[in-house]
């Protein structure tokens, strides 16, 4: 739809579900789960599919040269409200507002940075909606085998990506640490993926998208396997810190890897739509199957094992991404030589 020249009425449905969505959480009752899980986990999730892959296209129409550094900083972002936001929702909650009113405030906050958003996002191309055809980027897709590496190997990185981020704060707890140093466990965690993403972004224009991001990769998996030896508060800091620089590296590289891998520029948003969608069964997928592994009698190691093996083969599939890209290269090379252009 972004393709065709929908990325406005796609951008203001989504932003009004999410907000819509924020202010419906604060009516959620005590032990009503369902809920939570219908306001958060359906509607919020809808809401931002439909802002974020338009957000990082529109990003993509303005940056031709800088283009990984650009999406690069779009993506800290997310990192920079990671960081923000759950200090200031809990102060919220447990301050006076209590609850739905600390949510309310949380969500009247939300939109008003969404509004101003809708008024700063520009698109440049002009839209074409005759040229673009979802079947056609559909068969180019499936032909492209560095491509499909590169969806797999995100699914995969997902998968173990937010185990660590969801079980840190257990972790933590579990092994003695205060419950005050465990919710600020994921805070540092945000705070190294702040610092990642950015970083990231300034390596990729030197060393490559395809480089930076297998790099990220296999030294994120690495930290996953490093959970099973956490159990002081400096192993936790390091583990966070180290975590939150590398995974935020690859997620940055996320969008300007496909941006990079579509050889066609008006099939950009249609790709992106593509690959998330894909990657997000490693989302969905991830966390509870490790949450089975680590069983009510915490056998960390395990799931760490798991986590860590998951993402480990994401980065074997981005390194045959790699392998791809340079045979392509080569033969473009040979090609271009024997035929003199």
């Amino acid at each position: 739809m972004v393709d065709r020249g929908a990325f406005y009425p796609v951008m203001k449905i989504g932003c009004l579900l999410q907000c819509s969505f924020l202010f419906i959480l604060s009516l959620a009752k005590p032990d009503q789960y369902y809920q939570i899980f219908l306001s958060q986990g359906i509607g919020l999730g809808i809401a931002t599919g439909l802002t974020n892959v338009p957000s990082f296209a529109a990003v993509s129409h303005h940056f031709q040269r800088r283009r990984a550094f650009a999406m690069g900083i779009v993506a800290t972002g997310s990192s920079l409200g990671a960081i923000l936001h759950p200090v200031v929702l809990n102060n919220l909650i447990n301050g006076r507002l209590g609850f739905a009113n600390g949510v309310r405030a949380s969500a009247a906050l939300n939109s008003g940075l969404l509004f101003i958003a809708n008024l700063l996002m520009r698109t440049r191309l002009p839209p074409q909606p005759k040229i673009v055809s979802y079947t056609r980027v559909l068969q180019n897709s499936s032909r492209d085998g560095a491509y499909i590496c590169a969806c797999v190997g995100m699914a995969a990185f997902e998968f173990g990506y937010f185990f660590e981020a969801f079980y840190l704060q257990l972790d933590s707890t579990l092994h003695g640490l205060s419950q005050g140093f465990s919710f600020y466990s994921l805070t540092i965690l945000n705070s190294g993926s702040f610092v990642g993403r950015l970083t990231g972004s300034v390596v990729a224009g030197y060393v490559g998208i395809p480089n930076t991001t297998i790099v990220s990769s296999l030294i994120s998996s690495a930290v996953l396997f490093a959970m099973i030896g956490l159990h002081s508060a400096a192993s936790v800091a390091v583990i966070a810190v180290s975590y939150g620089v590398f995974s935020g590296g690859l997620i940055a590289m996320m969008s300007p890897l496909v941006s990079h891998l579509t050889p066609e520029f008006s099939h950009i948003g249609a790709r992106m739509g593509i690959t998330f969608a894909i990657s997000s069964i490693g989302s969905l997928v991830g966390a509870p199957i490790c949450g089975v592994v680590l069983t009510s009698h915490y056998i960390w190691w395990k799931a760490a094992i798991l986590a860590g093996s998951v993402a480990t083969s994401g980065c074997i599939l981005f390194i045959f991404m790699q392998v791809i890209l340079k045979m392509h290269q080569k033969t473009s090379s040979v090609y271009s030589k024997e035929t003199g252009v």
